[in-house]
């Protein structure tokens, strides 16, 4: 007869919990603060003038001059977004826990936050003046950018045109691109004398190539849009970022489960939902019903990559936006079904172009909950972005394929 000693056995537990992966910010890299400087104590709204420029015309000996009539008009940036956080850390959970739970709680708040401030900065891309698709490095005009080594030198070349056709300096160009770019830019430079990652300095940049300066974000602004237009067979599945959502007719209590409910319309209404509150369970209904994904996956979706969806039902589409080099799929038994658009926007821009005011830096409070034996963790940020009308001349968008099958 074996032995029965399993209650003998020791247990142990690691001293560091599981790491969450924050992308290291970068956003100071192209973003101007000097209006914190007049924000910074009080106030709400900061105001920059613009002034019509005065016109030029031939001098007639014993004419009068004509009279330049002079316009002012003034662009605002606002300090209007404010983040908090709170938690509840009781005496006893801390006192039994191996962790140091308040401060790993801290820890995660702020970075967080600046996760927050950055992709605010880097989503001001959408407010440049000037865009590139695959029509300017050789492809067809309309599509969206497919890289390659051959077409990523293009890039910097067409971007530098369209700068310097409005005179912009050539100082400080900085381009803020993504893993995937990195991917072709660093195969393109492979022999040459390039190193990446080694001087990476207090800005974030990774190199300089071709007159700008290169910083890597995993922050940059992508869209997709899902075509469903008839409602998926049980077992069919939508993958975002590595999350696997699965229809099923009879909601399930596995994670991630979506209720498949027989009217495509009130399915696509019901994933949407669940992709803008991943955390929150729908009672399944016969229009409705969602098992929420794990914790990990809901960080991921709704803090990290922020996951947002828009259903629309008169297009049968279901449109998602998000943070960073995501990836989606799908094996949805209707073959119309089918992710398409997929896009990452690049910024390709002069240092300065976007104002950023952090009224209100990251902070912690840590204090009593007055009828507990507990303490409440909290965070705030508050903080504002503009890209004024100048800026936006100093602005490149790069639109690039994100649905090649190398985006992986």
């Amino acid at each position: 007869m074996a032995n029965s000693l399993s209650d003998l056995n020791p247990e142990f537990w690691a001293r560091e919990c599981q790491r969450s992966l924050f992308v290291e910010n970068k956003a100071m890299a192209v973003a101007n603060t000097q209006l914190r400087n007049i924000l910074a104590g009080e106030g709400r709204k900061a105001h920059r003038t613009i002034l019509s420029y005065p016109a030029s015309a031939t001098y007639v000996p014993g004419s009068d001059i004509a009279v330049t009539p002079l316009t002012g008009s003034k662009e605002t940036l606002e300090v209007n977004t404010f983040i908090a956080s709170l938690v509840s850390v009781d005496d006893t959970e801390e006192k039994q826990s191996i962790l140091d739970l308040g401060s790993k709680v801290a820890m995660r708040m702020m970075k967080d936050h600046n996760n927050r401030i950055e992709q605010a900065v880097l989503a001001q891309v959408t407010n440049a003046q000037h865009t590139l698709d695959d029509g300017n490095v050789g492809g067809t005009s309309g599509n969206n950018m497919t890289l390659n080594t051959d077409v990523v030198p293009q890039v910097f070349v067409s971007a530098d045109t369209k700068l310097d056709a409005i005179d912009a300096p050539k100082a400080g160009r900085t381009a803020v691109v993504g893993g995937h770019f990195m991917r072709w830019l660093k195969l393109q430079q492979a022999g040459r004398d390039t190193v990446f990652g080694d001087g990476v300095n207090t800005r974030g940049v990774v190199a300089n190539l071709f007159g700008w300066d290169i910083v890597e974000s995993n922050n940059l602004p992508y869209t997709a849009v899902l075509t469903m237009a008839t409602d998926p067979s049980n077992g069919d599945t939508v993958t975002i970022a590595g999350v696997t959502f699965t229809f099923h007719t009879t909601l399930p209590t596995d994670p991630g489960g979506l209720h498949a409910t027989g009217t495509v319309d009130n399915t696509r209404a019901n994933f949407a939902n669940a992709l803008n509150a991943p955390a929150t369970a729908i009672a399944e209904t016969a229009t409705a019903g969602y098992t929420p994904v794990s914790a990990e996956n809901v960080f991921l979706l709704r803090d990290k990559r922020r996951i947002t969806a828009v259903n629309d039902n008169s297009a049968d589409t279901l449109t998602i936006t998000g943070f960073g080099d995501i990836t989606v799929s799908e094996t949805l038994t209707a073959a119309a079904d089918v992710w398409s658009s997929q896009r990452q926007d690049s910024l390709f821009c002069v240092r300065g172009c976007i104002d950023q005011v952090v009224q209100m830096p990251p902070k912690i409070e840590i204090s009593r909950e007055p009828k507990q034996f507990a303490d409440l963790v909290k965070s705030m940020l508050g903080y504002g972005v503009k890209t004024f009308a100048d800026g936006a001349r100093e602005m490149v968008r790069v639109k690039i394929n994100a649905g090649t099958g190398d985006w992986s």
